[in-house]
């Protein structure tokens, strides 16, 4: 799949977003206590601040634009929001509920491979200016690889 250039950034972070999601589905299945403690605890401290710029680029710009387009982007749209609130919470309580972890990285998993595979592919449908936005706004940030 060839990516859109204004996009490079934003599929990058999306790459550690699923390196992070095997990690929690991976600890969790292999039963680990340890590392589960020590993704819990860092994704509760971390998360938002790590992923607050790439959700913000996101919803500020692509939804935003795309959702203007139909019917079915504006629902695509809609959900990949509350799936980023949704993150957020479960995220901000996985210090004191380390059950949530898998469900939290299979969301997450599911999350970036939705955007990567059903959102971006759209990106031909904006304006060159709209287009410069979302690379101007993901350019103003660089992705967390404290999880790596």
């Amino acid at each position: 799949m060839i990516v859109a250039g204004e996009l490079l950034i934003l599929t990058r972070e999306h790459h550690s977003a699923l390196s992070l999601a095997n990690k929690c589905v991976n600890a969790v299945k292999a039963k680990d206590e340890v590392e589960v403690q020590i993704l819990c605890e860092k994704i509760s401290e971390n998360f938002e601040m790590d992923f607050s710029e790439h959700f913000e680029t996101e919803e500020s710009t692509i939804f935003a634009f795309l959702s203007e387009k139909s019917d079915d982007l504006a629902q695509l749209c809609n959900q990949l929001t509350l799936e980023h609130q949704q993150l957020y919470k479960m995220a901000s309580e996985l210090t004191n509920n380390s059950e949530y972890l898998e469900k939290f990285g299979k969301l997450l998993k599911s999350h970036a491979r939705l955007e990567n595979r059903e959102l971006f592919p759209n990106i031909d449908l904006l304006s060159p200016k709209q287009r410069r936005e979302i690379l101007n706004s993901s350019a103003k940030h660089a992705s967390a690889t404290i999880y790596e």
